[in-house]
């Protein structure tokens, strides 16, 4: 059974077709799994900041402050709050 260049073609081009299509499916189906299976995320409560203005020379109520935001810096969970630097407020 001889084929033609002609039908070797038209197969060719039909195989990639259906290969395209089947990845094209696959695609819509996966993506539509984002929709389907979305997770509801429970609202975080957010706090207040409270921004305090220390008094010049009162070292213990500044070591103090920094104490007791680094103790709930370390009890609190999921935080991503990190001490970088340490500023005096005048």
């Amino acid at each position: 059974m001889q084929t033609t260049f002609m039908e070797a073609i038209s197969i060719t081009l039909s195989s990639m077709a259906i290969v395209l299509a089947t990845l094209a499916l696959i695609a819509f189906i996966l993506g539509s799994f984002k929709h389907l299976f979305k997770e509801e995320k429970p609202k975080a409560k957010a706090k207040p900041a409270v921004n305090k203005v220390v008094e010049e020379n009162d070292e213990e109520k500044i070591v103090a402050a920094l104490v007791t935001s680094i103790i709930a810096a370390e009890q609190a969970q999921h935080t991503n709050f990190h001490v970088r630097s340490i500023k005096r407020v005048k």
